[in-house]
């Protein structure tokens, strides 16, 4: 039996055989080079979006190790576009393009596009996400187009003759493209989630690049939802990062938030672990979780100072119970900022929106 991960590739794999699909997108579990998703031996174009420091015991603890992992995906005769990169991991990236005979291209930024709108409107908030929407949209037109599927959407375009790391040109964006932009959804990622009194803000980020752009989405978002006339609301962190993540990196960034308490807990639903649950993580301890959990209380106190107000629970369930019980005795709006885990924010979304 092949394990969790690997399972799921066979599957998702198998599915979109049976079901005859007409285009499959495949991302990465962990890097790219080993990934076991990293069978498709043409692919018809390949994306990589910003690269930063992340699960460094298999892909190395420097930007350019893991950015040569990253383009083990790249393939030959085939095209790789990136998001705008630093100069080191595109020297990395440019280098593995061309020990792969692989095409690779950078796209470029939104103010590039003929935009047939005066706003563009983007599902998911955030602006860190637009180095995502260009990337989508380039990925998007070099498919239909070398699978001849693009029909007049696009003038034609002198790509294949530019330089191996140059940066792409804009176009005029077709209404569908518009539709996929204003309808897309990620749940967890920069969600607004009011319930009653109560607004949670999710944003699964879990790395120092991630966690640097939630809390600038975190503030800006508030002060959009805020009206000026309404008193200041209770602001409430619930924070939990897996045992090989430090908190030390990641927790400075909530520091300028402004929270008034901040709770701690592992990304289990309740005390007892339900194995049948698909939010059940077998692959971590409980002891560990419980010290992870301590420890990043103690590193959010030495960064805020002793007399934060901080609390640290053994499930997420004791922690939304707490969440509750402080709405009630304050009496006043509540706003919760999830972040450090998908799985902690896919449990919250799990306790809080059940049905959803």
């Amino acid at each position: 039996m092949p394990g969790y991960f690997k399972f799921l590739t066979l599957m998702a794999f198998h599915v979109f055989i049976e079901e005859k699909v007409d285009v499959a997108v495949i991302e990465v579990g962990i890097g790219g080079e080993n990934d076991c998703t990293n069978i498709v031996r043409k692919p018809v174009v390949c994306g990589v979006t910003t690269i930063d420091i992340d699960h460094t015991s298999l892909l190395g603890s420097t930007i350019e190790e893991i950015a040569w992992q990253k383009a083990g995906i790249f393939k030959p005769g085939s095209v790789a576009i990136v998001a705008d990169q630093t100069e080191e991991t595109m020297r990395v990236m440019t280098s593995r393009a061309i020990e792969r005979k692989c095409q690779l291209w950078v796209a470029p930024s939104l103010e590039a596009y003929n935009w047939p709108c005066q706003e563009i409107e983007i599902g998911i908030r955030g602006k860190h996400h637009h180095c995502n929407v260009t990337l989508a949209m380039q990925l998007s037109r070099t498919w239909l187009e070398r699978m001849h599927e693009a029909g007049q959407l696009f003038q034609k375009d002198e790509s294949e003759m530019r330089p191996r790391g140059s940066v792409l040109p804009g176009f005029l964006v077709p209404d569908k493209f518009l539709d996929g932009i204003r309808l897309c959804e990620w749940q967890g990622r920069n969600q607004v989630l009011k319930l009653g009194s109560v607004t949670y803000f999710l944003d699964g980020a879990h790395t120092p690049k991630s966690l640097q752009c939630c809390a600038e989405w975190y503030k800006w978002e508030r002060e959009r939802v805020n009206q000026p006339s309404r008193s200041k609301p209770l602001r409430i962190l619930l924070f939990y990062c897996t045992i090989n993540r430090t908190s030390e990196s990641l927790l400075p960034f909530l520091k300028d938030c402004q929270f008034d308490v901040a709770l701690f807990c592992p990304a289990r639903l309740h005390p007892v672990l339900d194995i049948r649950s698909d939010q059940a993580n077998l692959s971590h301890n409980e002891q560990e979780q419980s010290l992870r959990v301590e420890h990043n209380m103690v590193v959010w106190k030495q960064l805020t100072g002793e007399g934060t107000h901080a609390k640290h629970f053994d499930c997420i369930a004791a922690a939304i119970e707490e969440i509750e019980t402080i709405k009630n005795s304050r009496g006043r709006e509540v706003e919760v900022l999830v972040t450090g885990s998908l799985h902690l924010v896919g449990g919250v979304l799990a306790l809080v929106q059940p049905h959803s």
